[in-house]
């Protein structure tokens, strides 16, 4: 009954629903179709986000109001250390797509200028001239121009209260991350969910009809202009069961090893709740409703779930590293993972599991053959330590070379590392 509940709260007739409801809740108010922003001076992904809003703001009919946050909530982020180095270099890689301005030798910003940014710019966030100006603070931190900082961000007059009241806006509304646009009960965090928004925008007749913010999910065009001699190279993914994310990121991975000839290789890790870190209730609710609409675009199945977290987990790890010695560990955890995240299939169960190996052409009798716990642990937790020491916290993370990525949605910068080496 639950994986039915969750079903219909991710699928298409709830969405609609509520989409509906808050536009006639709208109109009713006679409100102007109103898009926050919440943005952080020394988020990488928020200085790509201001050069890119003016533009949609001029190709819809929406009005953009900016809020400036600063303390993020530290239990969201498991690595804060490695998340903040990564995204550096992930907002390179993405400035480099969408043709914007990110310097390229960017580190993390001096603090104290980054203090006066977010004062200074909390005090402008209801300028017209908001992001501009927010454009050029941003690009004199990231340059660690500490001196262009100071004289641009004149002294700031500002309550800390604005700042304190933005942070919980952000917490109120149901989000944790800066660089994100709410808008009617829905949030799109950086350009990566920048197409989704276009996408509803046009469906209420608000825009020119285009999508500008697909770039990412143009991998698949990618794949034919690769060199021949990128078949037989590896492809390393860090996976785990429970990760919604990695539901997606394996079957989109295993499409892209089939058609360009790369070797995929899964590194299974435990989840996180497993291994003691906790995932705070909102950030697994918007994982949820995210993967639905991520899944929604790759006509991938999500939302008839049964948790695979405890028993179905441990007897799915000790079941595909044995499965691995046969190359048969691909196919059984594609198969598992849509068994738990779309098709309600209960996976701690001889039955499930015996469904799981027969939807990934696998006999059955394998199932006696599981790897005792003190042999597969120890070889999770060496997945989960080359993933760290590759410069990544969780998954799904690919690796590609010297390349580590991390995300589902990163299938084109691994295109684009194939396409360097």
């Amino acid at each position: 009954m639950k994986s039915y509940a969750v079903a219909y709260l991710t699928g298409d007739t709830h969405l609609a629903l509520r989409r509906s409801t808050a536009e006639m809740a709208r109109r009713l108010r006679r409100q102007p179709h109103e898009i926050i922003y919440f943005h952080r001076a020394d988020d990488p992904y928020s200085q790509l986000m201001v050069q890119v809003l003016p533009d949609l703001a001029a190709r819809f009919d929406i009005k953009i109001s900016p809020r400036v946050v600063e303390r993020l909530p530290a239990n969201m982020y498991p690595d804060p250390q490695r998340f903040e180095a990564y995204s550096i270099l992930d907002a390179t890689r993405l400035a480099r797509l969408y043709g914007l301005g990110f310097p390229s030798s960017a580190t993390v910003p001096d603090r104290l200028a980054v203090g006066m940014a977010n004062r200074y710019l909390a005090r402008l966030q209801d300028d017209p001239n908001f992001f501009s100006v927010a454009e050029e603070v941003g690009a004199a931190l990231w340059k660690q121009d500490v001196k262009a900082v100071r004289s641009l961000c004149v002294a700031a007059d500002i309550d800390e209260k604005v700042l304190e009241d933005n942070e919980r806006l952000l917490r109120g509304l149901g989000h944790y991350a800066s660089g994100n646009l709410y808008y009617a009960g829905e949030f799109y965090p950086g350009l990566d969910r920048l197409d989704h928004l276009e996408r509803r925008l046009n469906r209420l007749g608000l825009g020119d009809g285009e999508v500008h913010f697909e770039l990412t999910r143009l991998w698949r065009y990618g794949l034919e202009s690769l060199d021949r001699t990128v078949t037989g190279r590896t492809l390393e993914l860090f996976y785990s069961v429970r990760s919604p994310y990695s539901y997606l990121g394996i079957h989109l991975a295993s499409e892209l090893a089939g058609i360009s000839g790369v070797r995929l290789k899964i590194r299974p890790v435990l989840p996180m709740v497993m291994r003691g870190l906790k995932v705070p209730s909102t950030k697994a609710r918007y994982i949820l409703f995210d993967t639905k609409r991520e899944a929604r675009i790759e006509n991938l199945p999500f939302g008839r779930i049964v948790d695979p977290l405890g028993e179905a987990t441990r007897r799915a790890m000790a079941l595909g590293f044995r499965l691995a010695e046969d190359g048969e560990d691909i196919a059984f955890f594609k198969a598992l993972s849509r068994a738990v995240f779309a098709e309600g299939i209960d996976a701690s169960t001889d039955r499930g599991l015996a469904q799981v190996l027969e939807r990934a052409g696998i006999s059955a009798s394998k199932l006696s053959g599981a790897m005792p716990a003190d042999v597969w642990q120890p070889m999770a937790e060496k997945n989960r330590q080359m993933m760290l020491m590759s410069g990544s916290w969780g998954v799904p993370t690919f690796r590609i070379g010297s390349e580590t990525l991390w995300g589902q949605d990163r299938l084109w910068a691994v295109v684009e590392a194939l396409k360097q080496h």
